[in-house]
Formats: C-alpha cells, structure tokens, sequence
C-alpha cells in the first residue's frame, strides 16, 4: 500500500479525540428538579452522539446557562465535517477495482495529492475533536475565559466537572481571560448556523501587539484580534455575548470606512 494511504488510515489512531467523554457541569442558578430535568446527559457530548445533534444545536442552547459562570457545551460538528470530508476525498479517488476486491474497507493508492488532502482534512477534524473534548468556552461575571477539563500537568481529566484556568493559549495569544468591558467587536464565520470560526476583537491586550497574528491585516488596528475554531456551541456563544451587552461593530454601517 502507497504511503498516502497508509497516512490516511493511521492518522485517527493515535489522537484520543475520537474516544468518548463525559460533560463538565454547568453552574446553575435553576431549582435543582428543574435543572436536572433540563440539563442535556453526560454522554450527549461524546462526539459520537453528537452526529444526531448537529441540526438541533439551536435548541439544546435553548435551557444552557445561568446567572453565574456559564460553560458553552462542546460542538463537534465542525470536526465531524473535515474527518467525514477527508473519507470522501480518499474513497472518491480510489480505482474502482478497489470496491471488487472483497475487503470490508476497502483500501488503495488515492493518488499523491489526494491522499494528502484526505491525511490533512482527517488530521485537522481530529484537532477540533480534541480541542472540543478538553477546552471549554466559559463566561463569567466579567469577563470571557478559557478553561481546560484536564490537567495541564499530569494530562489526567479533572474529577467532578473541576476544569483548570488556560493560563497562556498560543492560538489566540496572551492569558485565556477578557473583560467585557473591553469587547470591540465579535462574530462568526460564515454564520452562526453553520460557523467555522468564532472571532471577538478587544482592547484589553496592551497596543503593541495588536498587530501580531491576524491583527497585521486590520487596517482599523484599534484592539486585537482573536479567532478560534467552532469547537463550542455557537449559539450558546451568541445569546452570551448579547446578554452581556457585548460591543458589536455593524459591518454594513462601516462598510468601506
């Protein structure tokens, strides 16, 4: 078997994306009977489960949240799209003897650049995969945070739905932690129906690095910039960004300003 194929097949194997995982709990302020009631299962945020959700994220956001700390559910649609994308490019550019050969899966040369777009969309859905199974998209009282349901040093997950503060993310930049006070701006990409990034800009980074990363191609270069994967129910993000009363530039407003 070519080395594109067997890229392919391998790549899921050694990420811990694809197992199963419990939910952390969301602080509540409901009566107790009512939230239970309420609450989604622990197993619904396995990503596996998570197949039959994809069209229904609009209203399992309906009950989530409180008027303390609120943590966004995990959504994997977005990695289930790049790995289920990555299948679909491999199998459509195998030789159709593949199919004739009596194996269960069958397996063969997609072809060089195939094969490497199929290994790259397979690798990448299993980031978000795992992105979506550890970090956790929390708004506070005040301000926007980051946390991680396992341990940043021993990597075992933290017991009793406890989730440790990200104290430094290299993808969004300086400490996981942003007042409200300081949103510019905030949105998704394309939509929030169907988002791939989640983007929020504040002024609470000190100015010279507001033109690190995405920020070099803001011309306005009045904050920073972040964008993160849709690895968190964008709806849920939405309705918590408003209830904050949250900054939000109108684009058609400041459209070539």
């Amino acid at each position: 078997m070519k080395l594109s194929a067997s890229l392919l097949l391998l790549a899921p194997l050694g990420v811990s994306a694809f197992g199963p995982a419990k939910q952390p709990k969301t602080v509540s302020a409901s009566p107790p009977a009512l939230h239970a009631a309420l609450s989604p299962k622990p197993e619904q945020s396995s990503m596996f489960n998570a197949m039959g959700n994809i069209w229904n994220r609009e209203v399992a956001s309906a009950f989530a949240g409180s008027e303390q700390d609120v943590v966004i559910e995990p959504d994997f649609t977005l990695a289930w799209l790049f790995a289920l994308s990555g299948a679909f490019i491999y199998f459509n550019n195998l030789d159709p003897s593949c199919f004739n050969a009596g194996q269960v899966i069958p397996t063969g040369d997609p072809g060089l650049f195939p094969g490497i777009f199929a290994f790259l969309h397979v690798w990448f859905g299993a980031f978000l995969a795992d992105r979506a199974m550890r970090v956790r998209v929390v708004f506070t009282e005040d301000r926007l945070v980051m946390k991680d349901v396992y341990d940043a040093k021993s990597g075992n997950k933290l017991e009793g739905g406890e989730m440790s503060l990200r104290e430094k993310n290299y993808v969004l930049g300086g400490a996981d932690g942003w007042k409200y006070e300081n949103f510019i701006n905030w949105g998704f990409f394309p939509s929030v129906h169907m988002p791939v990034l989640t983007y929020f800009k504040e002024d609470q980074t000190p100015p010279e690095k507001w033109n690190v990363g995405p920020g070099a191609y803001d011309w306005r270069n009045n904050g920073m910039v972040h964008f993160f994967p849709a690895f968190g129910n964008s709806f849920q993000i939405q309705r918590e960004f408003e209830k904050h009363n949250l900054s939000r530039v109108d684009s058609s407003k400041n459209k070539g300003k």
